[in-house]
């Protein structure tokens, strides 16, 4: 099945940020943007009305998603990140992509690729850092964490996020994904750049408190166990914005790697 424009849509969730507009267009220039019906005014003079979709008052992003699933009909939905800034290339010639027609070849590529193998989720590296990844040994992994930049069809295309887990709904996501679908399709030959989490304004931003994002994380591990640790990769302490979490399940035949 080869793709075309009308199977997807990309959306952009986005909250308190008009003034990210503008740079945001430039990037993915047909991308829905989806605000609080009560920011629609702020919005308007960076986003045309026909790409402007307003949704009821919701108490974060998983809200949201869960929202747009229905409202949007396309088999597939592409979400991004209202801080998306470029996406790095990780391989070959490793460079900032913005241009919005390279942009648009790396998401429908990944859309394609998702069809063809039937994963029901597809995303990209979540580490600019091409070394410690090897993204030129390993550009493609079946075990991702699927946020910031991702999309959803087959299955995970109407998968519910939890409010039980808000700031870490993603996370749970994921699991879900990797235990019912087994795997995802994550292209590491990219890193989409939507910013450091929980920073700047808008967004989750002042919705979290670290009270209930450290309790958030705490249930998180209660659920999966095993599956997840906040330990930092390679025992390694950086400034973070949020506590370092690394999915531990593993999808790849030892002798594979051989």
């Amino acid at each position: 099945m080869t793709l075309s424009q009308s199977d997807y849509k990309i959306i952009v969730p986005s909250r308190g940020r008009p003034h990210n507009m503008p740079k945001l267009r430039k990037l993915l220039p047909t991308a829905i943007v989806t605000v609080d019906e009560r920011e629609l005014d702020a919005y308007r003079p960076h986003v045309p009305d026909e790409l402007l979709l307003p949704h009821p008052p919701m108490e974060g992003l998983w809200a949201v998603l869960n929202w747009a699933q229905e409202a949007i009909t396309t088999p597939i939905l592409f979400e991004v990140d209202d801080e998306f800034s470029g996406v790095h290339c990780l391989v070959g010639s490793r460079r900032t992509i913005r241009k919005p027609e390279e942009i648009m070849a790396i998401i429908e590529n990944a859309m394609q690729a998702a069809v063809d193998l039937d994963a029901s989720a597809f995303c990209f590296s979540r580490s600019p850092n091409w070394m410690i990844l090897r993204s030129d040994m390993q550009p493609i992994r079946p075990v991702q964490a699927v946020c910031c930049a991702f999309g959803m069809r087959g299955p995970a295309r109407h998968r519910k996020y939890s409010g039980e887990f808000l700031g870490r709904a993603d996370v749970d996501w994921t699991l879900k994904t990797l235990l019912e679908d087994r795997f995802v399709y994550a292209d590491c030959r990219f890193y989409f750049d939507c910013g450091r989490i929980f920073s700047g304004r808008g967004g989750n931003v002042g919705m979290v408190t670290a009270d209930r994002f450290d309790q958030t994380s705490k249930r998180l591990k209660t659920k999966w166990g095993e599956y997840i640790s906040y330990k930092a990769p390679f025992g390694k302490k950086h400034a973070r914005s949020v506590a370092a979490m690394r999915i531990n399940v593993d999808r790849v035949n030892p002798t594979a790697q051989r």
